[in-house]
């Protein structure tokens, strides 16, 4: 299940692997008006992945909104449940108001980028960033609802 997030799963969300956040900033994101914390839970209410999305600090002026961090733990199902996260954060941003995304990511990252473009993300352009080549995959937002 994909929910926003609450104080009651900072300490799940903390314990996901490669999570680079303090638990002072996974709480500035729940309290945020323009940051959003989405949390995608498996059948046995495990939290597996932490989506960290909004507008706050987005650098582009052609996108109104960014995925600043997607972090799954490595289990049997991760490539479906980051499909399914990245359609449904999509699907989210737009019922908010946002029309366009932007996503970074390592230009060495293959896997990654390999996936942002099946899920119908457009290379877009690059920048360096703390010493390494970062790619901008690039969504125009669309109403999903039924």
């Amino acid at each position: 299940m994909y929910r926003k997030a609450d104080m009651s799963d900072i300490d799940k969300i903390v314990k996901i692997p490669s999570m680079n956040l303090t638990e002072a900033e996974i709480k500035n994101y729940i309290n945020n008006d323009q940051k959003y914390l989405y949390v995608y839970e498996n059948e046995e209410k495990d939290i597996v992945n932490a989506t960290f999305f909004g507008c706050d600090g987005v650098d582009d002026d052609d996108y109104d909104s960014e995925i600043y961090g997607m972090y799954t733990r490595n289990i049997k199902d991760k490539d479906i449940i980051n499909s399914e996260v990245l359609f449904e954060t999509k699907k989210e941003l737009f019922e908010k108001g946002y029309r366009s995304l932007i996503v970074w990511c390592d230009e060495k990252n293959e896997k990654m980028r390999k996936f942002l473009k099946s899920s119908g993300g457009v290379e877009s352009k690059k920048r360096e960033n703390n010493n390494r080549i970062e790619v901008a995959y690039t969504y125009e937002l669309l109403d999903y609802s039924e």
